[in-house]
């Protein structure tokens, strides 16, 4: 499994939230990851996505938009906040 940890900075708020709706609506993953992954951009909770061992280019793929951005992460086994 790898979690991608996107844990809240303020200097998030700002980035446009319909570029980041956009560019995540681009990746190819489900709307729940996509829900989560977008509020861990602007809120506290929660903190991340989790990708299974298959998925690892999905992964990838939300590292290249968040690197994009200017977005923090960090790419682990597990999440980092439970």
């Amino acid at each position: 499994m790898v979690f991608i940890n996107i844990p809240y900075m303020p200097e998030n708020n700002r980035i446009d939230k319909d570029l980041v709706a956009k560019e995540l609506q681009n990746l190819d993953i489900d709307n729940d990851a996509r829900f989560n992954i977008f509020e861990a951009i602007y809120n506290r909770l929660p903190h991340g996505v989790a990708f299974e061992g298959k998925d690892s280019d999905k992964a990838q793929q939300l590292e290249n938009v968040l690197r994009r951005l200017g977005i923090s992460y960090r790419q682990s086994e597990f999440s980092e906040y439970f």
